[in-house]
């Protein structure tokens, strides 16, 4: 969710991490980029974003395994379940299952990107550390909130909050069958996974190589995090699934140009695309986004306190705010590309970083291909 389409960097500084040695027999190899990482603690926790998670999951499958009744099971599955409605009821145990997807998805965007989406990058086209790197990163961030939004769409559609494809939601249906202290088995896993997804996003931006929009980043998760906790506390995840999937579209497509742009496509393929996450961001993050926050302001006032109600009006406006800075950052791109009469470039440009953050295993896996 932050600035716009990226430019894919092919610096003549940078060295070329996929080339052909021979042109008459295509042969070629790729190494993984050669990365520096943070000092301390945060620089240990990068370089061991597949073993140290790993090693916790096959502990906690190893032992559900052989116990099946024990402790392990509440990292796996929750507890709480009602047959007759076929739902779970809310339950502080609920957080063992975050903590192990916290974990899980550590392990899986590393994996991923180390060994998918990396070399992937080469094959494509990609010839410089940075754009392989970049590459991997919104190729991880398009593949799961493509999973997410579709997940997140079919349970809103659950719900008489549902409308049309114009208008998403009816606004004076959000707090139809409140309090939702159970859910559907479906609607909790996916919103569970959500979380976890949200508290990794922030794990991930803090050890890595801090962006030049890294404040505006970190208070974006922040704000969504605490408003994820609120919709759990006070029984409103309809809200929250409807926040989800108003913001998850326009990612895909964001990321996906970024992908286009990073393997050097032309421009004629990645200003269409760029032209199209402009519309969807609009759309739904301001125009869909917008209903949302009415529907909280004009009806929450009944079932909650003053305090409360205003509380989450301010949380809900912090993030729409966020979204018309980064808005603002989009006709940016837009002016540029026209007054350059160029293809889209990424404002928040990654040029002056002096490195890229990766996991460790990266340095590891230099296996040449041919």
């Amino acid at each position: 969710m932050s600035s716009m389409s990226a430019k894919a960097s092919h610096g003549s500084h940078e060295k070329p991490l996929y080339s052909s040695n021979n042109s008459s027999n295509n042969s070629s190899k790729f190494s993984q980029p050669q990365i520096q990482h943070r000092k301390g603690l945060l620089g240990t926790l990068a370089r061991h974003q597949i073993d140290a998670p790993l090693v916790a999951i096959l502990t906690i499958l190893g032992t559900y395994a052989l116990f099946p009744n024990s402790f392990a099971k509440k990292f796996l599955f929750f507890q709480e379940y009602d047959p007759d409605t076929d739902t779970y009821e809310k339950s502080w145990e609920d957080l063992y299952f975050c903590l192990f997807w916290v974990t899980a998805f550590t392990f899986l965007r590393a994996t991923v990107m180390t060994y998918i989406l990396m070399p992937m990058a080469a094959r494509l086209g990609a010839t410089t550390d940075r754009s392989i790197l970049r590459f991997a990163e919104q190729g991880w961030i398009c593949i799961y909130y493509s999973c997410s939004w579709s997940l997140g769409m079919y349970c809103i559609q659950m719900t008489p909050t549902w409308n049309n494809w114009f208008v998403w939601f009816h606004t004076d249906q959000f707090f139809d069958s409140y309090p939702l202290t159970a859910l559907p088995v479906i609607t909790k896993y996916y919103y569970w996974l959500q979380f976890s997804f949200w508290i990794q996003q922030m794990f991930v931006l803090c050890i890595e190589a801090p962006r030049k929009d890294f404040l505006a980043m970190i208070s974006h998760h922040f704000v969504t995090v605490l408003l994820i906790i609120c919709s759990f506390l006070l029984d409103v995840t309809t809200f929250g699934t409807a926040v989800f999937v108003s913001m998850d579209l326009a990612d895909i497509v964001l990321s996906l140009g970024k992908c286009l742009k990073y393997i050097g496509m032309p421009d004629s393929i990645c200003d269409p695309v760029f032209a199209c996450f402009m519309f969807i961001w609009i759309y739904t993050r301001h125009f869909l986004y917008g209903h949302i926050i009415y529907a909280w302001t004009i009806y929450a006032g009944e079932y909650y306190s003053k305090t409360t109600h205003y509380t989450i009006i301010g949380l809900l406006l912090v993030l729409q705010s966020l979204m018309f800075f980064w808005l603002w950052s989009i006709f940016r791109i837009v002016y540029k590309m026209f007054a350059s009469k160029g293809g889209v470039v990424d404002d928040r440009s990654d040029d002056d970083e002096e490195a890229v953050t990766a996991p460790e295993h990266v340095h590891h896996n230099t296996k040449q291909r041919r």
